[in-house]
């Protein structure tokens, strides 16, 4: 059976479409293809005749700062460090221009040995970044595209990418899987976690180095026969003590839906891939609505006989937790808890403020829900201690009747999920005549497909382009995005296979050795370029 490999990166969804599908082919050096953005010259994601590869970004903590103790806080010159005042090591003057040309403003940016600096309020921060000090990223995909197998794909990676940090992922027609967690990773001095702001009067709180590449989360031909990277934590810190980042940067429930189907079925095709890319089932939703329904139970066999409690806990206790376009129970979920965390978290909410400044991901909520009696579900600010299931029943109660206002009766016009959150990419300078119509398609939050339209959380985003490549002798591809290969709204390529890509199919790839190989079908316009 050939190695399979699927790819799907989520990011947010623009017309023209961020990708630009392309198949390069220089004659003994590079036979490649996949999706490219402006300014790379070359393949990001894609396959070659021996191998296919795509990425997910890594959530690592790269970043750090400084508290800088400068000589002049209006126009520092120079800065502590070490008991003495050093110069700063560069100073840059910024200027901005008009379309015209003419200069409309200037800025000075400071540097310390460290990277950029910047006030802060009464404060000078000082950054240091991976991205900003990134030098060979060209060479890493000129070197991989030219690989002639899964680890050389991922060994030239190693050898040269260094930001930001990607999970990359490949297969080969040889049957080898293998997935390597690629960039820079800093080692910290101290307690290793880049969650605090370091003192930067002393180099004893810099960096000191870097993970060696035999320390980067990898697997290669796994025991089980399958890898899966959907920006969960991609390694165990049990297992490395490294820091790698905060709990909070990992996303969880689509690790958990992936791997639950990658493990009911030994015998996985490629149509199976491409159905798993759009599979509406949600871990996160299983986990938590139930808590709701039963929250509302409760309050009604206490005595609480709202109406909107009891319809809303009707619907959800109907919905069978999976994000289809044609279920009803999605929207009223999501707005439950989104509401269900603001009055957890109200001990986040800043004077004068009604919403948390910031809240812990969804991964905590399990947790909680399990702890009726947590001291996070009591309000500050009513002299009551209310309980768990006081604060979901109040929480699914209101988003039904706010619902209700938005949508109307869901009696006479449900609350189908296709509609009250279609996809729809926006065009990139937000203009709606070249924006897409709203499409429904199954998937939402915390799925494999977390497309969400107008009304959701996160709106116009999700897969950006979708590949599934069947890794024979031949290599198989069939691919789709959200878009078409014209930037011009007028033109019939603009948006030529966003419908394909709602409804969860795929293109075939055409890969010829010669442009003689293709057929006067598979044409459509020729570009000859001359020097």
């Amino acid at each position: 059976m050939p190695a399979l490999h699927a790819g799907d990166p989520h990011l947010e969804l623009t017309l023209p479409s961020i990708w630009y599908e392309m198949h390069l082919v220089v004659p003994d050096s590079m036979d490649v293809g996949g999706v490219s953005f402006p300014g790379m010259p070359g393949i990001a994601i894609g396959f070659t005749r021996a191998f296919a590869w795509s990425a997910t970004t890594t959530g690592a903590d790269v970043m750090d700062f400084w508290r800088e103790t400068v000589d002049n806080p209006d126009a520092p010159t120079a800065y502590e460090l070490d008991g003495a005042t050093v110069p700063l090591a560069d100073t840059r003057i910024e200027t901005y221009r008009d379309p015209a040309g003419r200069v409309i403003g200037t800025d000075t940016v400071y540097y310390t040995h460290r990277g950029p600096m910047r006030r802060q309020g009464r404060e000078w921060l000082s950054m240091r970044w991976t991205v900003l000090e990134a030098g060979t990223g060209i060479e890493a995909f000129f070197a991989a595209m030219r690989a002639a197998s899964a680890p050389a794909f991922l060994d030239s990676m190693a050898a040269y990418y260094q930001a930001p940090a990607q999970n990359w992922i490949v297969a080969d027609t040889a049957g080898t899987i293998g997935i390597r967690s690629t960039g820079r990773y800093p080692v910290r001095a101290d307690s290793g976690r880049g969650t605090v702001i370091r003192d930067g009067r002393t180099r004893g709180a810099d960096w000191i180095g870097f993970w060696p590449v035999s320390r980067y989360p990898q697997a290669i031909r796994p025991a089980q026969g399958f890898l899966a990277s959907a920006n969960q934590q991609p390694k165990d810190p049990a297992d490395d003590p490294l820091y790698l980042g905060a709990d909070g940067q990992f996303e969880t429930w689509r690790a958990l839906q992936i791997n639950r189907l990658l493990r009911a079925d030994a015998a996985v095709t490629a149509d199976a891939m491409r159905r798993y890319h759009t599979d509406p089932g949600s871990v996160r939703a299983e986990q938590l609505a139930p808590h709701f329904v039963r929250a509302a139970q409760a309050r009604a066999a206490a005595g609480d006989a709202s109406p909107s409690l009891a319809a809303a806990r009707a619907m959800l206790a109907a919905w069978d937790h999976r994000y289809t376009r044609d279920n009803t129970g999605a929207q009223l979920f999501e707005t439950a808890l989104r509401r269900a965390t603001i009055l957890l978290y109200d001990e986040l909410v800043p004077a004068n403020d009604s919403l948390p400044a910031g809240t812990p991901t969804d991964a905590q909520l399990p947790g909680l829900m399990a702890d009726s009696a947590s001291a996070w579900w009591d309000r500050r600010a009513t002299p009551a201690r209310e309980t768990r299931d006081e604060i979901l029943a109040a929480a699914l109660a209101s988003a039904y009747d706010s619902l209700v206002v938005r949508f109307g009766d869901p009696a006479k016009t449900p609350w189908t999920w296709g509609t009250v959150a279609p996809a729809a990419p926006n065009h990139l300078l937000r203009l709606p005549g070249f924006s897409a119509p709203p499409r429904p398609i199954d998937g939402g939050r915390g799925t494999l497909n977390p497309s969400a339209g107008p009304g959701a959380r996160r709106a116009n985003y999700g897969a950006s382009w979708r590949m599934v490549a069947e890794m024979d002798g031949q290599p198989r591809v069939r691919a789709v995005y959200p878009g078409g290969q014209s930037g011009n709204p007028g033109s019939p390529r603009y948006l030529a296979r966003f419908a394909m890509w709602a409804d969860g199919q795929l293109d075939s790839v055409r890969t010829p050795r010669t442009p003689q190989e293709l057929t006067a079908a598979d044409t459509r316009a020729v570009l000859t370029l001359k020097r």
